[in-house]
């Protein structure tokens, strides 16, 4: 009994809660004021940390099958090596497009080891149906069988095969359609204008706290017409404070034509505003990192957090809903020529032949198209 003893000691003024007897475990210890084993509980704990903690590796560590898509052996002549031949014949595509293809080749595992020329549609039908099952994800079966289509016609254009099993067109009703789904925008002046005026409200209260670059991006946004990802990794090389205009390289345009924003004097205002912060930096909004642009989470958390504020649904606005708002209200509040809000947009004309041969910007109409807007934003700001 001397342990028991020294145990009730060691609790001090808690010892009348306690009580000695044998636990179902056969533990002659002390209990709780819940009537618990002292020494039960210790044990639980432990095993729960480290249950706990093998769950977390697990979590984290890779699969037992790493090697992807780029990285496994290919047989000579397979669709895989010949998708690769393909992939890496293709120079002009954006590191973000190339990891994509990357993504949907690995997708196509089922393919990889059958010979190009023996490749048949069914077969490639069956492996898409199988993507799109898992999940429900059509849009990545109709992905992969573009590439799949590409992949083809190069064999045949190469000699890998002889003839062009998966043409334009023949996957048409194989695979479930893709749901349309649209970017969600505000489109009502009131409401966009009142979207505005917390932007601004966002801005003067996170400046301090968030990366240095949300604010001024989210306050840019609505005056530029720029897709999010142009957006968020604008360099300073491509603004040109002098001409007022920032200069997109093909590189980062989704069309691979250079891009012209002309800049309204509110937009120059947030620019020269965020040089004095991130000007020697190589991006104009950058995160804490000096060489490392926004994230889409940021920009994405930062206005579901303004949307909440405002007291509306968080996915009733999005990034890129900033471009459709402008082509609504542009189009209906101030009758813009819908031919010079697509160019500004950057869409390409449904008529590829007119496209290539009217190599028009409309630079000036551009240019008194997007002060008319801003200056059109500043009234809504102020709820006129």
């Amino acid at each position: 009994m001397g342990d028991s003893y020294r145990l009730l000691a060691r609790f001090g003024s808690r010892s009348r809660q306690m009580e000695i007897s044998v636990c179902r475990r056969g533990h002659t210890a002390a209990r709780n004021k819940f009537g618990q084993c002292v020494v039960c509980l210790r044990e639980s704990r432990r095993a729960y940390k480290k249950s706990h903690a093998t769950k977390q590796r697990t979590r984290i560590a890779p699969p037992a099958v790493t090697t992807t898509a780029r990285h496994a052996p290919a047989i000579p002549r397979s669709f895989l090596a010949v998708a690769r031949e393909y992939i890496s014949s293709q120079d002009d595509v954006r590191a973000s497009t190339a990891k994509k293809r990357e993504y949907l080749l690995q997708q196509l595992h089922a393919l990889h080891d059958v010979p190009i020329a023996e490749l048949t549609t069914p077969a490639i039908v069956r492996a898409l149906s199988a993507i799109e099952a898992v999940r429900d994800r059509r849009e990545t079966a109709h992905r992969c069988g573009q590439l799949v289509g590409q992949i083809t016609r190069f064999a045949v254009n190469h000699d890998f095969a002889k003839v062009n099993v998966l043409p334009l067109g023949q996957l048409r009703g194989a695979l479930r359609p893709v749901k349309a789904v649209s970017h969600p925008a505000i489109v009502d002046p009131q409401q966009f204008g009142t979207l505005l005026r917390y932007i601004d409200l966002y801005a003067d209260f996170i400046t301090s706290r968030a990366q240095p670059g949300v604010a001024p991006a989210l306050q840019l946004a609505p005056l530029v017409f720029m897709r999010p990802g142009e957006l968020r990794k604008l360099e300073w090389v491509e603004v040109d404070f002098e001409k007022k205009e920032v200069v997109l390289p093909p590189e980062k345009m989704k069309m691979r034509r250079p891009h012209i924003v002309p800049l309204a004097k509110q937009s120059l205002a947030i620019l020269k505003s965020a040089h004095k912060v991130t000007g020697k930096d190589r991006y104009v909004f950058r995160t804490k990192r000096q060489d490392e642009p926004l994230s889409d989470n940021g920009f994405r958390e930062a206005l579901r957090t303004i949307l909440g504020a405002m007291g509306v649904s968080r996915d009733s606005h999005s990034m890129h809903g900033f471009r459709s708002s402008a082509s609504t209200l542009l189009n209906g509040e101030l009758n813009i020529d819908s031919a010079l809000i697509e160019l500004q947009l950057a869409h390409v004309k449904a008529d590829k032949v007119q496209g290539i041969y009217d190599r028009s910007q409309r630079l000036a109409e551009r240019r008194a198209m997007m002060q008319r807007w801003a200056n059109y934003l500043d009234k809504l700001r102020k709820g006129e």
